[in-house]
């Protein structure tokens, strides 16, 4: 990519480059040696208290068995989120005393999807699994095109199209290795299909990388919204794109509102999860 990009990915080579493999090589090349064993056993430690929490009502022993489930969607269809961001979300939402949906935005081949109807079905919830089936939009700008990363987190840059899966494929995903039976599935472009959507979310889900695409989600769900329901976004350790995420004006302008905290922002949940944010519907 030359000397001027060398801190950047091209979102469709990282995907291609996943796996166990990529993924060691890319934590080997972020970290080092040292760093990516640290993260590891600090993950180990993380999950360890998880599994013991008898988070949500549920044991260690069905907690580990979720978690299994987790790794063999995992090993199976190809992902962009690091496996221990769906343990601090799996303990968020079993958690989560409110009802109502859960409404993901961005799934890809529908490895999150898949991981979500499992949690949904545990909760006794819908899944709404929201995506043009077609890729991102054309970026607005140069700023969505190209997000920049903070500290030692490679930006990314994305083009028309990354992100691309069909609806058959994503069914097929989640019908294999998740809860198809409590799925429903809203596609297209999330400026025409979410204005419609009748639901009141406890949970969103975010993965959608372009500033203007998050903005179209909060416009149409964050009204609807259940009080105390939670939101997470994936892309927290992009200082542009939260800088665009709770930009005040545009707060105010269109939600009439003041932009809330997010928790995480600038560097994601974890060492191991960066990436990974929240933030809650509150008064």
């Amino acid at each position: 990519m030359g000397t001027k990009e060398s801190s950047y990915y091209n979102l469709e080579s990282t995907i291609n480059a996943l796996g166990p493999v990529g993924m060691a090589r890319y934590a080997l090349e972020r970290w080092g040696i040292l760093g990516t064993a640290a993260r590891f056993l600090l993950m180990k430690s993380e999950t360890k208290k998880f599994l013991k929490s008898g988070c949500g009502k549920l044991e260690s022993g069905q907690l580990k068995k979720l978690l299994k489930s987790f790794d063999r969607i995992h090993a199976n269809v190809k992902s962009t989120h690091s496996p221990f961001q769906f343990v601090l979300i799996s303990k968020y939402v079993l958690e989560l005393d409110v009802h109502g949906p859960i409404v993901e935005c961005g799934c890809y081949k529908g490895s999150s999807s898949a991981k979500l109807s499992i949690l949904a079905k545990i909760t006794n919830r819908q899944l709404f699994i929201c995506d043009s089936f077609a890729g991102l939009p054309s970026p607005q700008n140069k700023e969505e095109a190209q997000l920049e990363g903070h500290g030692d987190i490679h930006g990314y840059i994305y083009a028309e199209g990354d992100y691309a899966a069909t609806v058959e494929e994503v069914k097929q995903n989640i019908q294999k290795y998740g809860c198809i039976e409590v799925c429903k599935f809203i596609p297209g472009f999330y400026k025409d299909s979410l204005c419609n959507l009748d639901v009141n979310p406890a949970c969103v889900v975010m993965d959608v990388d372009l500033i203007s695409s998050a903005r179209d989600c909060l416009k149409y769900l964050w009204p609807r919204t259940v009080k105390d329901g939670l939101w997470f976004t994936h892309e927290a350790c992009f200082p542009t794109y939260i800088s665009g995420l709770l930009d005040a004006e545009w707060w105010r302008s269109t939600l009439n509102e003041t932009s809330p905290i997010i928790f995480g922002a600038g560097s994601g949940l974890s060492e191991c999860a960066t990436g990974l944010a929240y933030f809650k519907k509150v008064s």
